[in-house]
């Protein structure tokens, strides 16, 4: 609830149209009736239900009279009890929102631009592919040298010419022609701008070189020594007669120089009676002589040890033909699920 001071408050009572009143001491004479004392307040009863809202009245509008001088401040009087403010008025309706304004209408488009004048052609393009060159001709005797000449005037320096536009260069299509054809460059575009299209003959098809290849294997275990050549008693495959094993034997033959990858793979342990630490191991014999990189070793130290020993290298046969083998070294073991794959990588390259 709002609070008023009493002529505010009685200003208002008046244009509300109802009874004045001021409590004691509030004005100086003469003075609306004095305002009812309120009786003592009674027990509060039960709330009612809420009635409906009311429709909002219109706003009093304001009416501030003149400022009158100010005057003489005068001793201050006791403070009189407090009045009973006055209820709050309504507050009025909103108004309703006003309709917006039209959008005014788009301006007209401005004319377009005169079109700029064409620049002058670019420089010509790239020289085509030049054909072969002609044998040289035998060179002529030397005459002698003539005396200098004397040195000309220079000439003046003309005028600087206008810059003209940059031309532009692009690819176009990429098409492969026929085997034998001739390579073409064609320009689609323009001088000015240049798109090259360019067709490129297929080279000719290339022949594959026949595989060359063997394998061989052995999977039941076989006994063996110090110097023991290792036997191989299956072919799985066999392609060419470059290269040859006959199953059941320890030699792989060479029949054709060049250079060859040579693979093995086997499983090995020691034998009874194996005084340990063993030393074991296997290496790749060309010719009765071992192939540097080509050997692999395991030291055993009990008998219940397993070791996969293995070995690939490339090897060059300058003469044909050539025996390959495998050896083991060491003390006695075993030997099982053993292979070894041949295979021919080409001709030894001529030296430079």
């Amino acid at each position: 609830m709002n609070h008023y001071h009493p002529f505010d408050r009685e200003w208002r009572r008046k244009q509300e149209g109802q009874a004045c009143c001021c409590p004691p001491g509030c004005c100086p004479p003469p003075c609306p009736p004095p305002c009812p004392v309120p009786g003592p307040t009674g027990p509060t009863g039960a709330t009612g239900p809420a009635g409906p809202t009311g429709a909002t009245g219109p706003m009093g509008r304001s009416l501030p009279g003149p400022t009158g001088p100010t005057g003489a401040g005068g001793p201050t009087g006791p403070t009189g009890p407090q009045g009973i403010p006055g209820p709050d008025g309504a507050t009025g309706p909103t108004g309703p929102q006003g309709i917006p304004g039209a959008e005014g209408p788009t301006g007209a488009t401005g004319p377009a631009g005169s079109a700029g004048t064409t620049g002058p052609t670019g420089p010509t393009g790239p020289t085509g592919l030049s054909g072969p060159t002609g044998p040289a001709g035998a060179n002529g005797a030397t005459g002698p040298t003539g005396p200098t000449g004397p040195a000309g005037p220079s000439g003046s320096t003309g005028p600087t010419g206008t810059a003209g536009t940059a031309a532009t260069l692009a690819v176009g299509t990429v098409t492969t022609g026929e085997p034998g054809t001739d390579a073409q460059v064609i320009n689609s575009g323009t001088p000015q701008n240049a798109v090259f299209d360019f067709t490129i003959p297929k080279g000719d098809t290339g022949t594959v070189a026949p595989l060359s290849l063997l394998s061989a294997y052995s999977t039941p275990p076989q006994s063996g020594g110090n110097n023991t050549l290792l036997i191989f008693d299956n072919n799985k495959l066999s392609y060419g007669s470059e290269i040859n094993h006959t199953p059941g034997s320890t030699d792989v033959t060479i029949n054709q120089p060049g250079v060859y990858w040579v693979a093995f793979h086997g499983s090995f342990s020691p034998a009874n009676g194996t005084t340990f630490p063993e030393n074991m191991g296997v290496s790749l014999i060309k010719d009765g002589s071992v192939v540097p990189g080509a050997t692999s070793q395991y030291i055993f130290h009990t008998s219940s040890q397993t070791a996969a020993l293995s070995f690939s290298t490339p090897v060059e046969v300058s003469s044909a033909p050539t025996t390959l083998q495998v050896r083991g070294d060491g003390g006695n073991y075993l030997y099982s699920t053993t292979g070894i794959s041949v295979y021919r990588l080409g001709d030894i390259p001529s030296q430079a």
